[in-house]
């Protein structure tokens, strides 16, 4: 069995997902501060806190008017059922899948209520609502009436105190095609059914200043804790009484000598003279206990010269942290194998594993994740695979490019009604409509260059070299000459060099992930479609594959794209940039670099009597360049430029709109850095 899909209501920035899950790895990514770190939030709260409590400010933004509704239907004397529908609660929905054919479905058996023999689904919901009986207790002493701002401000200071005191946590089974037929369950039945584990993104090892900076050892604690479980394997049991041996053995020389002499040390009570004692005295006893010995006082080492042993702190932090990760992974399992009733499902959480890790390494680490589970059965003999699934969250560009596709499922940050919230978007369905090949291409593509479109607010799809090179230097200048006008700088930006022939293969990928997209272009004219470069003036269409496709239907002619409005060139979040004449009835370059220098014709000596000549002189000149050493040039030694027209207006649209707006009111945008 796994988990197939989990739903979050009203948590935080998670006013209402869904995630779909991978029956092995599931991989998380976006922007900062996406919800990323809310979702294993929530699961925690619901399936390892004791007593699963949840604040006022837990609760989505967006959830925020329904407690005022809810306010306004109990003064208007509305019957409790109304109320309640009214009140928002934060919602954990799991559903599983498993084989019907299976004997033995174990602790997911007692959630399973429909009676359809053709369903394989059980559906699992948490909540976290107010609790019986407690409406006139939520709303006491409230004003009556809509709420100005003040009172909104003062009903929710007294909400702070009142949601932990009266909501509750509740668990129930529910038929995954009637939502009316459900079994009240506990808490620890879900536990049961469902084990966790967690492999924080802060983990304590470059921390010098800590007291606990020899964070392995402490896992040793929870590796010896499962090997003396009684459902260890004998192996595991045998290490452990032994380990438990060695510390009798210490135990008793130490009630031998070191009592003897710590009990010369304590005073006897009669030197005190107090009657009554009744010639009581005190003893000592020292007591070992072999956890305490593994994690406080039991060093891991690294093996040096001459014998001499480095401290766990002596190894690089990269080598630490994925030591730390994969024992963790041993613990969690070693734990999961020792429990006395086996969960359905082991749902085990990593963030940010690229930590410290150099970039080779981080992709070795999310391909080989998988595999560790199955080779930690099958080293280990046990009579059943380890039914684990991971959830891991990054923001390395590395670990999202080599996990592929399928298994990215990305976090967008939006803004609904001025109120953010989280978009989760699934990429094995968002491209599903997407050619296999355009698939496999933009996989590749992202591999090869370590592209970060997950992790950006805004991206650039450029021709070339030249592009690259300059448009840093482009930028620059415009925020310079312009400074009262959205600056890119302050924005996080991705630049990807794609050239004409490759752009329109992004467009599915971009319109999906909702990203604000320039793609700078070159007209390419030609003397028939198929036919050979010639100037823009004596061209009749345009080899560009991107330009083609963006205008697809229409007339691709060089004069017919420099005719189009800026509306035309604007598509959803996209919008295309290619060579337009400097000024109305100015020479048009054909690329970039003749475009640059038809912007600065003095500077190039370009000449000519007509426009057409002057474009003419310009591609003259371009042929005799090396384009790698002009923009080169132009970008570090000369910058006293122009830059071309249609770059500038491109970067305008690009920097006046689209980034998601960050919303403070809450603090949510603090306490969710995921």
């Amino acid at each position: 069995m796994h988990i197939q899909k989990v739903t979050v209501k009203n948590f935080r920035l998670l006013a209402d997902v869904e995630l779909v899950l991978e029956d092995q790895t599931t991989l998380v990514v976006g922007r900062n501060n996406s919800g990323k770190t809310s979702l294993s939030e929530a699961i925690r709260r619901f399936l390892v806190d004791h007593n699963p409590k949840f604040e006022i400010e837990d609760f989505s933004n967006a959830s925020y008017d329904d407690f005022c509704e809810a306010l306004k239907a109990k003064n208007r004397g509305e019957q409790d059922d109304i109320v309640r529908a009214l009140l928002p609660s934060i919602e954990l929905r799991l559903l599983f899948r498993y084989d019907p054919d299976q004997l033995d479905l174990g602790p997911l058996s007692d959630f399973i209520i429909d009676l359809n023999p053709d369903c394989n689904e059980a559906l699992v919901v948490a909540r976290y609502e107010l609790r019986d009986g407690a409406i006139d207790s939520l709303f006491a002493d409230q004003r009556d009436g809509d709420l100005t701002d003040k009172e909104r401000l003062a009903f929710f200071q007294v909400l702070r105190d009142r949601v932990p005191a009266l909501f509750i946590a509740r668990v129930w089974a529910e038929d995954p095609s009637d939502p009316i037929n459900q079994k009240q369950m506990t808490v620890s039945a879900l536990r049961v059914l469902l084990k966790t584990g967690f492999v924080n993104a802060q983990r304590g090892l470059d921390d010098d200043s800590s007291r606990d900076t020899d964070v392995l050892a402490k896992i040793l604690e929870g590796l010896f804790t499962a090997a003396k479980a009684p459902t260890a394997n004998e192996g595991e049991q045998r290490i452990a009484e032994a380990l438990q041996e060695a510390v009798r053995d210490i135990q008793q020389s130490i009630d031998r000598g070191f009592k003897e002499e710590l009990r010369k040390l304590m005073p006897t009570l009669r030197t005190f003279g107090y009657p009554g004692l009744d010639g009581s005295e005190l003893e000592t006893e020292t007591t070992l206990d072999v956890e305490r010995l593994l994690s406080r006082h039991t060093k891991v080492r690294y093996a040096g010269h001459h014998g001499i042993l480095l401290p766990e702190s002596y190894t690089g932090l990269g080598v630490r942290n994925l030591i730390f990760i994969l024992l963790q992974i041993v613990s969690f399992y070693r734990t999961f194998r020792a429990e006395t009733s086996a969960p359905g499902v082991h749902l085990v959480f990593i963030e940010e594993p690229e930590a410290h890790l150099h970039p080779q390494m981080q992709e070795v680490f999310i391909r080989q994740v998988s595999k560790i589970a199955q080779q930690l059965s099958a080293d280990e003999g046990a009579p059943l695979p380890w039914p684990v699934q991971f959830i891991v969250s990054t923001h390395s560009s590395h670990v999202a490019n080599a996990a592929g596709f399928e298994a990215i499922r990305y976090f967008l940050p939006t803004s609904v009604d001025s109120v953010r919230q989280t978009k989760i978007k699934d990429l094995r369905e968002g491209l599903r409509k997407t050619p296999e090949e355009h698939r496999k291409f933009l996989h590749q593509y992202l591999i090869l260059t370590r592209c970060d479109l997950f992790f950006a607010d805004k991206a650039v799809l450029i021709e070339g070299t030249g592009e690259r090179l300059l448009l840093p230097v482009i930028i620059e200048k415009l925020e310079e000459s312009e400074p009262d006008v959205p600056k890119l700088s302050n924005q996080y930006m991705t630049t990807i060099e794609v050239g004409g022939a490759y752009a329109h293969i992004f467009f599915s990928l971009l319109d999906f992930l909702e990203l604000r997209t320039l793609i700078i272009t070159d007209l390419d004219s030609v003397v028939a479609a198929g036919g050979g470069a010639c100037p823009v003036h004596q061209g009749v269409a345009t080899s560009n594959a991107c330009l083609n496709t963006w205008f697809e239907g229409g007339d691709c002619s060089p004069a017919a794209l420099i005719a189009k409005d800026d509306d035309s060139k604007v598509a959803g979040l996209r919008r295309i940039a290619y060579q337009i004449p400097e000024a109305q009835g100015g020479p048009c370059g054909r690329t970039f670099e003749d475009s640059f220098m038809l912007a600065n014709m003095e500077m190039f000596g370009i000449d000519g009597d007509t426009p057409d000549e002057q474009a003419m002189c310009a591609g003259r000149k371009v042929d005799n360049i090396k384009k790698s050493e002009f923009a080169l040039k132009y970008a570090i030694d000369e910058t006293s430029w122009t830059a071309p027209g249609y770059i500038l207006d491109g970067l305008r649209w690009l920097a006046a709109s689209g980034t998601p707006e960050t919303n403070a009111t809450t603090g949510q945008a603090g306490v969710d850095d995921g």
